[in-house]
């Protein structure tokens, strides 16, 4: 029994031993693979301090005003160039499409000619805008 015992206790120290060095060379990966990443980390961020400083260089004024000068045909841009109000064209007036198409296939809006003659009794007032609304409203002068 205790030929046994000494067995058992020899195997259990043998496996933890192989269990700890197999822990110990695994740690020493993990270490090795963070030392890659913390190198490839710094070289990364030295690339990209380079890249600013290139980036620096190219957006100075004085080298872009260079630039503009030898490659652009710039004027300079007046009051002239600015356009009025008044100088575009008035929006045409697309009329009631839907009644349109209603029309042409042959089917008739009865809303619309009732909002039409509404709307040519009263020339001085606006018809609601919202649904539902009750009231009307009279236009007012602002100015």
């Amino acid at each position: 029994m205790i030929r046994l015992l000494h067995l058992a206790a020899i195997a259990g120290l043998i496996a933890s031993a192989i269990y700890a060095y197999s822990i110990k060379y695994d740690t020493l990966y993990q270490a090795e693979q963070v030392a890659k990443l913390k190198t490839r980390l710094r070289k990364e961020r030295e690339a990209i301090a380079v890249l600013r400083a290139e980036w620096q260089l190219l957006t100075r004024p004085d080298r872009l005003q260079a630039a503009v000068d030898k490659y652009l045909t710039l004027e300079a841009s007046g009051a002239g160039h600015l356009g009025r109000f008044a100088d575009l064209p008035a929006r045409a007036d697309r009329g009631d499409e839907i009644a349109r198409k209603l029309e042409s296939l042959g089917l008739f809006a009865t809303a619309t000619p009732g909002a039409r003659e509404r709307a040519a009794s009263t020339p001085g007032r606006d018809e609601p805008r919202t649904t539902g609304s009750t009231s009307t409203r009279t236009p007012t002068a602002t100015r």
